[in-house]
């Protein structure tokens, strides 16, 4: 399955799989851009190493174990440059409001690695165990952070409908 000789044999599971993978990026990042950046570089990087895969398995977990922890380098890179500017021009930076989606803002809220979860069990509808191979982690690590996900969806749940009240009335 993973067996990809050439370019044109490649293709079809680049077209199959691009669209889920920026989507997973995007919900990582919160860039569009960047996302589909990472989406690119993650197919480059699996068809590169397309001789290293298990020829009797699919190569979609390699695929998003790479997009993964290519989104985890970009988010340190902006981290750097971040402090960097902040050690140039401390005076200069303003506070950013949260976002005015209070689901967008819930959503960030969460960890990357809560994020790259949510997105794959509540957009793409993947169980525990398909989550945990894609992103190279244990089917419990996987369970106890959607328990933790949900739990923090219900706490917060009450916030997001108090938000929304303010923002009409206000």
């Amino acid at each position: 399955m993973a067996s990809f000789p050439d370019p044109e044999s490649y293709r079809p599971f680049v077209e199959e799989n691009f669209a889920g993978v920026a989507s997973f990026a995007w919900s990582v990042l919160g860039s569009g851009l960047e996302a589909e950046d990472v989406a690119q570089e993650a197919f480059l990087l699996v068809y590169r190493s397309r001789v290293r895969l298990d020829r009797a398995r699919t190569a979609r977990p390699y695929l998003y174990r790479t997009a993964y922890r290519l989104c985890l380098s970009r988010l340190r890179r902006q981290r750097r440059r971040a402090t960097l500017a902040l050690l140039a021009a401390p005076l200069a930076r303003e506070a950013s409001p949260p976002p005015s989606d209070p689901i967008d803002w819930w959503f960030r809220s969460l960890s990357k690695r809560q994020r790259a979860i949510a997105h794959l069990h509540f957009a793409e509808g993947r169980d525990a165990g398909e989550i945990a191979s894609e992103l190279g982690i244990q089917p419990v690590t996987v369970r106890v952070q959607l328990t933790r996900i949900r739990a923090r969806i219900l706490t917060t749940s009450g916030g997001i409908a108090a938000r929304r009240c303010t923002d009409v009335s206000g």
